[in-house]
């Protein structure tokens, strides 16, 4: 029962992302909206963690069948990859290894500020106690 209520949930936010992204004129994907929505959600503790978890597993582990349309949807356009291949392959090149840069350094940034606000705490406790 917690798989259908969790893809329940996913999909009522994505439709919700849709609609937004349509009626408010949000110049970013649907599915996109829909996914900040759900992020909002579970920070903020509207939505719990367990309601999703399972059928968020059961998708993401079931991921490669989603690109199988995407993959033979390219196929057609293999005339045109003919016709230009250096600033395709320089993009799919380039374009993924500036998104892992990026990610890499915020999350080093964040861990960063993590260790040091437990440092801080750590030396305020023992100020604390010297005290």
């Amino acid at each position: 029962m917690k798989m259908v209520t969790g893809i329940g949930i996913l999909l009522a936010f994505y439709g919700v992302g849709v609609l937004a992204s349509e009626w408010l004129h949000i110049p970013l994907p649907g599915n996109l909206v829909g996914m900040l929505l759900l992020t909002i959600g579970l920070v903020t503790g509207w939505i719990r963690m367990e309601w999703v978890e399972k059928a968020s597993m059961f998708l993401i582990r079931h991921m490669m069948l989603f690109f199988v349309p995407i993959i033979v949807g390219v196929a057609t356009y293999l005339n045109l990859f003919a016709q230009a291949p250096w600033p395709i392959a320089l993009s799919l090149i380039v374009g993924p290894l500036l998104v892992m840069l990026v990610t890499g350094r915020v999350v080093q940034s964040y861990l960063h500020r993590q260790q040091q606000k437990t440092e801080a705490a750590a030396v305020e406790e023992r100020r604390t106690l010297d005290a």
